[in-house]
């Protein structure tokens, strides 16, 4: 298969892999299924997952009022694998990133926090459509980029009042629906 024909492969990272990139990439990828669904890839990992962590009741009970599920995410652990593997690393935080780069120094140039992507995306009025090789010139554009906004973090509300959850979303979707919008799909 050619770089052309090749899906365009987002993989996300949180911590233990059953909030936010289990929300992220459950959310990205059900809607990017729904335009294009030989497109793109959307997969996710954690770098602190443990064996036993399960997508809280609160993560559960946000995707189904978003229209989407997370019945079928198995929270897994980050390894490098997984980022020589993508296109494109939205990371939750700053530190995940930092923490991402330590691992696979070759990926800094497909590495974002969510929120820098989601801005350098605006920033940069890319719209690359359903197209992987668009996408990766998007990505190749916004690293040259990267200087022009400033990296934000998605809270983490893991064991917190659903209060946390709620607030997660209020940073996390905005950023996700840009995405969304510079692929063509319904952000929902």
């Amino acid at each position: 298969m050619t770089d052309s024909s090749k899906p365009f492969a987002i993989h996300v990272v949180c911590t233990g892999n059953i909030c936010r990139s289990a929300f992220a990439a459950s959310y990205l990828r059900q809607r990017l299924s729904q335009l294009a669904p030989e497109a793109f890839v959307v997969t996710s990992s954690g770098t602190g997952w443990y064996r036993g962590l399960e997508v809280p009741p609160p993560i559960r009970d946000l995707a189904q009022r978003h229209g989407i599920t997370v019945d079928d995410h198995e929270p897994r652990y980050a390894v490098r694998a997984h980022y020589e593997a993508a296109d494109l690393i939205l990371a939750a935080t700053r530190d995940h990133r930092q923490i991402i780069l330590a691992e696979a120094p070759s990926a800094l140039k497909r590495t974002f926090t969510v929120g820098e992507f989601a801005d350098l995306l605006r920033w940069t009025s890319a719209a690359p459509g359903a197209d992987p090789e668009a996408w990766r010139a998007a990505v190749r554009t916004a690293a040259m980029h990267r200087p022009s906004v400033v990296p934000s973090d998605i809270p983490d509300p893991y064991g917190l009042p659903r209060e946390a959850y709620d607030e997660m979303a209020a940073t996390l979707l905005p950023a996700l629906d840009v995405i969304l919008e510079a692929a063509g799909a319904s952000a929902g």
